[in-house]
């Protein structure tokens, strides 16, 4: 796939796993004919990509849910029982996201429906509420934004750290 962008409905390509895959992180086995929308491409080619839940196999599937269930209820019980009185049904369900990073050359459009649980976003957060003219379907398309820098190891390590430095100092 040439030209992914943040929406994209995308399929995984099913193919054998090599050596660039084991080093990279970027494909496994189980990765192939998963479908999802992408959700961030960053400069190096690897794409973040939100998987739809249901076209995980029926084990991992199970396993997500069992995992959201416990994560939700982990959550409510850490609420003091007025906070979790004043929460609506609504406000009292948690979905977890599926995503993984994958190579944007595994990555082909994908025409499918969307899942249906899934709700389509008409905006982005970021430009909802605003009234500028860019952000008008009437006004000029905006500029788009660059792609953000995956971190590497090294950067992540030396972060972590100058972190520990810092907290050791205090």
């Amino acid at each position: 796939m040439t030209a992914v962008k943040t929406g994209d409905r995308v399929k995984l390509a099913t193919r054998e796993v090599t050596v660039e895959d084991e080093r990279s992180g970027l494909y496994y086995s189980y990765f192939g004919g998963l479908t999802g929308t992408v959700d961030r491409v960053y400069d190096d080619e690897s794409v973040c990509v939100d998987i739809d839940l249901e076209s995980l196999s029926e084990d991992a599937r199970e396993r997500h849910l069992v995992m959201q269930e416990a994560e939700r209820k982990r959550w409510l019980d850490g609420l003091s029982n007025e906070a979790r009185s004043r929460l609506t049904p609504e406000q009292k369900t948690l979905k977890l996201s599926y995503k993984i990073l994958a190579s944007k050359k595994d990555l082909m459009p994908y025409k499918g429906d969307k899942p249906k649980g899934d709700k389509p976003v008409e905006k982005s957060e970021t430009s909802a509420g605003d009234d500028s003219p860019a952000a008008s379907s009437d006004g000029p398309a905006r500029a788009p934004e660059p792609a953000p820098k995956r971190l590497s190891e090294a950067d992540l390590a030396k972060a972590e750290e100058e972190y520990l430095k810092s907290i050791s100092k205090e």
